[in-house]
């Protein structure tokens, strides 16, 4: 079974950062669409400049896109620059400013809405059916859209999933849960044949800030985070469903989880290893990099997606990535939009799949996991997903902190579930209208 590099692990881990910390300082306006996005004939001559993210893809990978538009446009030179994601966005937006801009760009892709708003970013609405819309991902869509209009092509993706122990379940005598009801009926029998949290054994480990996480409860509830009306956004986090979800979650991390109320997810899969965990919940990539690090849990190591209320539906899952964008300023956008197209075709993202170990953006490539138990586990929960409100601001609130410091205040009972997400909700509103 393959695993997940540790290169990659440390990737996620610097990306997440990035995001929730640096903003874009561009001026506003969108980018309206363009006629220059047109297929160039197979005479095209040029050069095209092309900047992924060090560790999204795998060499191979690139080498097969490029071979593909060679044979299409055998005039056209191609140089891909590897970026680093600690400092990226400052990066991106200075040099989609220039006259030198690239002219293909990976985006993190809670931020692409951000860089699209300040008109940084050719608007792929007239060419989008080309670049294979009716095959994304649903939950990996909505991230590369701005007031209805396409800025941003879905490249890959990854999604939390419950990682547990199969010998702790063997021996409390359980299965995998189907129902959120059954995820709690299972760490009761995990506390009452293993340990509760005052021995130390953990049923449900759930770090306080976790709120990739906290969010699939929320959905399976039917809440949210935040919705427009017309021009404005309203919070839904003091929802009856939103409520709901937290609550749930709440019950179980005060009746099974060890974890810090005040800590955060990154330590989780290590945590695991202590074979004192029965349940947690991690990002895809977790269980190989278990099974990687420590072989004694090769036969240990079970995943299943969380499950929904009802038994037919597992909770959307969060689906973080990354997206592909062709910036305004590029003098290739055409050739550019070929090159995604190729990238972001069914049989390269069955190759992304198989080697990269990520998840690609359509159900078709999946196939690319066969075999990896702990991968197609992962693309069940691709399968129903869900993403962030798409907004220009929403990269204020997660660097405001409004999510983790709502869950600590729930999580350590300083403050009540109804308190807490009325303060995150006025929070989220203000910072999303702004």
């Amino acid at each position: 079974m393959e695993g997940i590099t540790l290169m990659h692990i440390r990737r996620m881990m610097i990306a997440a950062a990035a995001t929730s910390s640096l903003l874009l300082s561009a001026c506003g306006g969108g980018a309206a669409a363009d006629p220059e996005l047109a297929t160039p004939s197979a005479d095209a001559e040029g050069a095209l400049t092309v900047w992924l993210m060090d560790g999204s893809q795998p060499e191979t990978v690139v080498e097969a896109v490029n071979a593909q538009f060679k044979e299409k446009y055998p005039n056209v030179d191609v140089t891909v620059e590897l970026q680093q994601w600690a400092g990226v966005q400052d990066k991106l937006t200075t040099s989609m400013n220039s006259s030198s801009a690239p002219d293909v760009v990976e985006i993190g892709n809670s931020l692409t809405a951000k860089f699209a708003d300040a008109g940084l970013l050719s608007d792929l609405s007239d060419v989008s059916d080309d670049l294979g819309a009716d095959r994304w991902l649903p939950g990996l869509a909505p991230s590369g859209e701005l007031d209805g209009e396409r800025y941003g092509v879905p490249y890959y993706g990854g999604v939390r999933v419950v990682m547990y122990n199969k010998d702790h379940f063997k021996e409390a005598g359980v299965e995998v849960p189907t129902t959120l009801d059954e995820l709690e009926q299972v760490a009761a029998k995990l506390a009452e044949t293993k340990g509760d949290k005052a021995s130390g054994y953990s049923p449900f480990y759930f770090p306080g800030k976790f709120w990739y996480g906290a969010l699939p409860f929320i959905w399976a509830e039917g809440g949210d985070i935040a919705v427009k009306d017309g021009d404005e956004w309203k919070g839904s986090l003091d929802s009856t469903e939103s409520r709901a979800g937290l609550t749930r979650l709440k019950n179980l991390v005060d009746t099974y989880s060890t974890a810090p109320t005040d800590g955060n997810e990154v330590t989780n899969w290590e945590v695991f290893q202590e074979d004192n965990v029965g349940m947690v919940m991690d990002s895809w990539w977790a269980p190989g990099a278990v099974v990687g690090a420590n072989e004694a849990f090769a036969d240990k190591v079970g995943v299943f997606p969380l499950p929904g209320v009802q038994a037919d539906k597992t909770a959307p899952a969060f689906f973080g990535g990354s997206d592909l964008a062709v910036p305004e300023k590029s003098d290739s956008r055409g050739l550019a939009v070929e090159w995604v197209k190729i990238l972001t075709s069914t049989d390269i993202q069955t190759q992304l799949a198989k080697e990269g170990g990520v998840i690609p953006n359509t159900e078709a490539a999946f196939t690319g996991h066969e075999g990896n138990d702990f991968l197609l586990a992962a693309d069940e929960a691709a399968k129903v997903s869900a993403f962030t409100p798409v907004s220009p601001m929403w990269g204020n609130v997660e660097a405001d902190s409004v999510l983790p410091d709502m869950l600590v205040k729930i999580f350590s009972g300083s403050s009540s579930v109804d308190d807490a997400t009325a303060e995150a909700n006025t929070k989220v509103a203000e910072i999303l209208n702004g």
